[in-house]
């Protein structure tokens, strides 16, 4: 027993004494408590294996782990911080699958990843289809240059506004001026056009704030999320509860400006959510809004009509809950724009970095066209963004507008539809 305590001890010390080329292990976790208690011994075992199969890819490489539980599968996934940076994902059963898939994920991207690489799995060979030939769509270059990280568009009249975190500006030409600034901490979130105003959404002390402005000065205020679901406003709060197996934030039931209930299903994203006739064939207005797996879906009340294919990620914004868990944090969906028989959205790309939750780096983007009634998938690429990630669109008569975020800057450019 002493000896076996003796080798540990020698094990742990080599694993954080050694040189900087040895792989350095984060381990994340999210589900039950007494699972999220496995944290600190899955990733002793992680760095003591990779240091057992002398597993050293490089200076300062990071591998990335987590594990998440979602009712009785945990979703395994890992990111080593190579150059290419490699991803690892499997579904398991049980938590006694664990040990043989970390083993599996070693072998797979850190021993031996161009092996692993090489050896197709076992597949059916697809059936040959006919080569149809697709114009691409046009990549953004250029545009009109904002000294500021943008957070969020829109149009009110033949106006264009566009914010930073701390400021509403008003663009006269070229030239983004500032018209209306956050009082106290509130920062901003996303901005609506509504009849003559505008809805400023913030966070602020811990909760979403919004503000409803005219001739920049503020007429109402909520301690509430306030969004227009067509001609009606609708207020919710976002709400955290750590016995939820399944994430911890979700959505108040929404109600209207005038206190009477809003149809809108539990699960899907408020802040994001639009109202219109999207379906002719369906009576009333129609609900769009994000599913919880980031799927844009077509709702009558709260009864799916239609989800997309795609799965969409979320922005770099978020509100965090003043709780211990990490995954108290929620993180705003792109908009949604109804636009004629169907939608536009926001599709940033994060490659391999979509397995880590709260790890926001982005390969590129697309401006998609969503149509709910065509046959197939019913996507289609309208804009395509290199290196940056596009923050948010608005329409102008027959023109999108497009905020994209670069490092320390933003571009805004029009294309025509």
């Amino acid at each position: 027993m002493k000896r076996s305590f003796i080798c540990l001890f020698f094990l742990l010390f080599f694993i954080y004494s050694s040189p900087s080329h040895a792989i350095e292990v984060v381990v994340e976790m999210t589900g039950a408590e007494d699972f999220v208690q496995l944290k600190d011994g899955i990733q002793k075992t992680i760095a003591a294996r990779c240091l057992a199969a002398n597993a050293l890819p490089g200076d300062g490489a990071t591998l990335s782990v987590s594990l998440m539980q979602l009712g009785e599968t945990i979703s395994f996934d890992a990111v080593l911080g190579s150059q290419p940076p490699r991803a690892f994902h499997r579904d398991l059963g049980s938590r006694g699958e664990i040990s043989g898939i970390i083993d599996q994920m070693i072998e797979k991207m850190v021993i031996d990843p161009d092996r692993a690489a090489a050896v197709p799995s076992p597949a059916r060979v697809p059936e040959e289809k006919p080569l149809v030939e697709v114009a691409a769509p046009p990549t953004i270059e250029s545009g009109i240059e904002l000294p500021f990280v943008a957070t969020s568009l829109a149009m009110l009249g033949r106006t264009v506004f566009v914010s930073d975190s701390k400021t509403l500006y008003r663009m006269e030409g070229e030239r983004a001026v500032p018209c209306w600034s956050t009082p106290g901490s509130a920062r901003i979130y996303r901005i609506y056009p509504y009849q003559d105003s505008l809805l400023i959404v913030t966070n602020r002390r811990e909760s979403f704030h919004t503000y409803q402005i005219r001739d920049f000065k503020i007429v109402q205020s909520w301690e509430r999320c306030v969004i227009p679901l067509g001609d009606t406003l609708v207020v919710s709060r976002l709400m955290t509860n750590l016995m939820f197996s399944d994430g911890v934030n979700y959505w108040e039931d929404p109600v209207t400006g005038a206190g009477e209930a809003y149809e809108f299903p539990q699960g899907f994203d408020f802040v994001s959510a639009r109202a219109a006739d999207v379906v002719p064939s369906q009576s009333g207005l129609e609900t769009i809004a994000f599913d919880k797996l980031g799927r844009v879906t077509l709702l009558n009340g709260k009864n799916p009509l239609w989800a997309s294919e795609t799965k969409l990620a979320t922005l770099p914004l978020y509100f965090e809950s003043k709780v211990d868990e990490p995954d108290a944090r929620y993180y705003l969906m792109p908009r949604i724009l109804p636009y004629e028989s169907g939608v536009i959205t926001i599709a940033n790309e994060q490659g391999p970095w979509k397995f880590l939750r709260n790890v926001k780096y982005y390969e590129s983007s697309r401006i998609l066209m969503l149509d709910p009634g065509s046959s197939g998938d019913g996507e289609r690429d309208l804009v395509t963004i290199r290196n940056h990630y596009c923050a948010d669109i608005a329409l102008d008569e027959g023109d999108l507008i497009v905020l994209v975020v670069k490092k320390s800057t933003s571009l805004m450019q029009r294309i025509d539809l």
